[in-house]
């Protein structure tokens, strides 16, 4: 098997010129650099990364813990894999299933040095038992979070809903309805409270059977547009989850013969890339998801060179297209 130091005898340089070019050393001429890539192409050499790992400090990965991979987590994922690239970090995804075990055994790679930091997108383990493994690197989170050990990347999902809700409220509609996801995570009771504030700040009529939760699919979608045409007192416009569950509305509400925006006006939230808004119109609260995931790992790059860290900035975006006017 050969080694740096076989290398470096058959390009004529020393075993350290060698040791550069592998890190990416920035002092080695192009004509060194390009001589030795080809002895190692030669060779067909490969580095011992464990070795390497143990002679840096570093293993070049990030982990990832999420509850389970959907294009919501996904864009996060994106994100940070992207802006790792740049950094030549590569990114472990942990799925948890929110069961504490497997999340405790993600935060357990951070111990075993098998990775240099932790994204962690969504967890059901108290802050106290996760602020233990900060001492053994950088942990960062997009949930809302105000602590000194771990950092959080967050976009307040009150201010999401906000706009959209009261884009809705400017064009004239007043029996507005609302479709959230799991009614008791943080983001949906966030949500929540700006539909009611929403509401009362613009004495609108409130009624409970225009709010659906567990509402995340298209299938959803459909269902939740065939529960309020149930009802008695329709609503006029409705404050989605994402734009899957938009599209199942407009879909469901459309094949009855509905117009949109003319008997239902339909606004979505979704992260940045959304094919379905395009497709089917629809006016929709942009989420910055990917956005996150980079400054999630600028965070951690950051920290793990003893930089100081810089404020995110970061924002909703209401994109109007033909769902509402």
């Amino acid at each position: 098997m050969h080694n740096i130091k076989r290398i470096a005898e058959i390009a004529g340089v020393s075993t350290s010129t060698v040791s550069r070019v592998l890190n990416h050393h920035p002092y080695v001429s192009e004509a060194t650099r390009t001589r030795v890539m080809e002895v190692i192409r030669e060779l067909d050499y490969i580095p011992n990364i464990n070795a390497v790992q143990l002679k840096v400090g570093r293993t070049k990965v990030i982990g990832i813990m999420t509850p389970t991979i959907n294009n919501y987590y996904m864009q996060i994922i994106k994100g940070v894999s992207n802006a790792g690239k740049e950094q030549d970090y590569q990114v472990l995804i942990y799925q948890t299933e929110e069961n504490q075990d497997l999340e405790s055994a993600a935060l357990e790679l951070l111990r075993q040095k098998k990775v240099d930091g932790i994204v962690i997108l969504r967890r059901m383990l108290d802050w106290s038992a996760v602020r233990h493994y900060t001492k053994y690197g950088p942990i960062v989170t997009c949930e809302p979070l105000k602590n000194k050990e771990i950092s959080s990347i967050y976009l307040d999902h009150y201010e999401g809903f906000r706009i959209g809700l009261e884009h809705l409220a400017e064009l004239g509609f007043r029996k507005i309805a609302c479709t959230v996801g799991r009614k008791n995570s943080v983001n949906s009771q966030r949500r929540l409270q700006a539909y009611y504030d929403l509401l009362a700040a613009r004495k609108l009529p409130v009624n409970e059977e225009w709010l659906l939760s567990g509402i995340h699919t298209v299938q959803d979608g459909m269902r939740a547009f065939a529960k309020l045409e149930s009802l008695k007192e329709r609503p006029h416009a409705i404050m989605t989850t994402n734009d899957l569950v938009a599209c199942g509305i407009i879909s469901a509400a459309r094949s009855k013969g509905w117009k949109v925006p003319g008997n239902l006006a339909v606004v979505g939230f979704e992260a940045d890339e959304s094919q379905v808004a395009d497709a089917m119109g629809l006016t929709n609260i942009t989420n910055p998801l990917q956005r996150i995931g980079q400054e999630m790992f600028r965070t951690l790059y950051q920290q793990l060179n003893g930089q100081p860290l810089e404020p995110a900035s970061l924002a909703f975006e209401l994109k109007v297209r033909q769902s509402t006017c």
